[in-house]
């Protein structure tokens, strides 16, 4: 059999499978059928359905849990990511519209479901954004800056919507331009600068005030795009 005749096969069954988690109305966590069940039912030999099913558990779509079963995986978007998180990287070297682009659709999420966020955060997790911003207020009198404690402002004032698919997009997104912080011109503000962003962010959640929000939410992107621009403008003369 030729390789792309095999190939073919072995998305078509792995299409086959798909289907059929569909028919018997699977959720996610659920146990599949056994092997020997679906080799029945699918009329395939052992080699060509583990095949399929390893496939599957490359996509996220199937977990194999040696000693135990195959089960129905969680929603994931981590093959989207590593392939972005790839092309993106094939891109920068001479093309940085395509991190342009994602940068776009962060922007556009975010900017968006401002009033949404707005309106559905707990005074609680109001709290958990003041002591992140706080914690960065402290670095920053060290001239010191933290990554992970932006990250955790940025989805803990999205996470109030809960909306896992939103969640997940923005954590995705958020991987990949950390995947390309170091190919990045350094940020031009001070840690004391970006820790007072952060301060005024929290604060306009916390007033509840969308307009104010949404103001420094275009603040922090307009920041990030005029350093991928600096980037494309030092492609464009390498």
């Amino acid at each position: 059999m030729k390789k792309s005749e095999k190939k073919a096969k072995n998305l078509a069954l792995q299409e086959e499978i798909k289907q059929l988690i569909l028919k018997k109305r699977l959720s996610a966590g659920d146990l599949m059928p056994t092997e020997n069940e679906l080799m029945e039912y699918l009329n395939v030999s052992r080699s060509s359905l583990r095949e399929s099913v390893k496939s599957l558990e490359a996509l996220h779509i199937l977990d194999i849990r040696h000693g135990v079963g195959t089960f129905i995986s969680e929603s994931s978007l981590t093959p989207m990511i590593q392939s972005l998180a790839f092309h993106t990287q094939l891109q920068l070297q001479n093309n940085i519209k395509y991190l342009l682009d994602i940068l776009d659709i962060r922007e556009i999420l975010q900017y968006g479901f401002a009033p949404l966020a707005i309106a559905n955060i707990s005074d609680g997790e109001i709290d958990q954004l003041q002591q992140l911003s706080l914690e960065l207020q402290q670095l920053a009198r060290k001239n010191l800056f933290s990554n992970e404690l932006e990250y955790k402002i940025h989805l803990q004032t999205y996470q109030a919507i809960h909306n896992p698919l939103l969640s997940q997009y923005l954590d995705a997104f958020w991987q990949i331009f950390n995947l390309q912080e170091e190919n990045l011109p350094a940020i031009t503000l001070s840690a004391q600068e970006v820790a007072l962003h952060y301060r005024e962010w929290v604060d306009a959640v916390e007033a509840r005030d969308v307009n104010r929000f949404q103001h420094a939410v275009l603040l922090y992107f307009r920041t990030l795009r005029q350093r991928l621009q600096k980037k494309e403008k030092e492609n464009e003369h390498n």
